[in-house]
């Protein structure tokens, strides 16, 4: 699977609806809600979470995964040390992270891509994409 900044993953783009992300990775391994009523989709085999936001009738536009074999800009970044994976971003033009100390763990956001690296013991362990809102404070879906 190929994460795409701004997009989605491969086919499943922000904004698609459930039946077209079953339709197209199937039903999930489980099924819950987040303290605002989200539809989170958890895909075991896969590494993968998929939030669908109740507040947009419950469009896709979150993705989270720890699944080693997930390409973003096409290369595999979890399993990497995080000052590896900062330098192949600002390689790529992504730069000005957000770094925030959670004792256990770290984070680092880029916000311009809706993108956040959670890190443990210096190695990305999970990648986050979201959905982009903009200036009217509105998501930039990318499928009706």
């Amino acid at each position: 699977m190929n994460l795409k900044l701004k997009e989605g993953a491969d086919n499943i783009l922000f904004g698609s609806s459930i039946n077209f992300v079953e339709k197209n990775i199937g039903k999930p391994d489980k099924i819950y809600e987040d303290e605002e009523e989200n539809k989170k989709y958890q895909y075991n085999k896969q590494k993968l979470t998929l939030t669908f936001y109740k507040e947009a009738g419950f469009r896709l536009a979150y993705i989270q995964t720890s699944n080693e074999e997930i390409e973003i800009l096409e290369s595999k970044i979890i399993g990497k040390d995080i000052d590896t994976v900062l330098d192949f971003f600002e390689s790529k033009g992504i730069e000005d992270f957000k770094y925030e100390d959670y004792d256990s763990f770290e984070t680092y956001t880029n916000e311009d891509n809706w993108l956040v690296l959670n890190v443990e013991y210096g190695i990305v362990d999970e990648v986050e994409i979201g959905v982009i809102i903009n200036d009217d404070d509105e998501y930039e879906w990318k499928t009706n």
